[in-house]
């Protein structure tokens, strides 16, 4: 079986706040569904609790950090999950089973391991 990630990219808010209590229970119900396939994954904050880092001229170089995203966009990485697939086709019917599918996006890739 394959790994994929699948980036999920929604409105840019905190869905730790009570008034996304009924998307937040959307996604619990996902979960719930889709968990003999979902490896890992997380929700995160807001990009406004982001920092951006750089190495400037390259490995051994400046590290300089900027608050913020790395681009500004309507949509935004707001969590991924790992799902482990026997294929595409079931990474794509999974994914469209995600929440932020349905007024966002979601980005499914698959994932190259490497080292040991």
């Amino acid at each position: 079986m394959t790994q994929y990630a699948a980036l999920i990219y929604s409105r840019d808010v905190d869905w730790s706040r009570p008034e996304f209590a009924e998307e937040t229970k959307q996604y619990a119900e996902f979960g719930q569904d889709a968990a003999e396939l979902i490896r890992g994954g997380a929700a995160l904050y807001p990009t406004s609790t982001a920092t951006t880092v750089r190495v400037q001229g390259g490995r051994g170089g400046d590290v300089v950090t900027t608050d913020g995203p790395f681009a500004e966009t309507k949509e935004s990485l707001t969590g991924f999950y790992l799902l482990e697939c026997a294929d595409l086709d079931e990474a794509i019917a999974t994914a469209a089973k995600i929440p932020g599918a349905w007024d966002g996006a979601v980005e499914v890739r698959p994932v190259l391991h490497v080292g040991g």
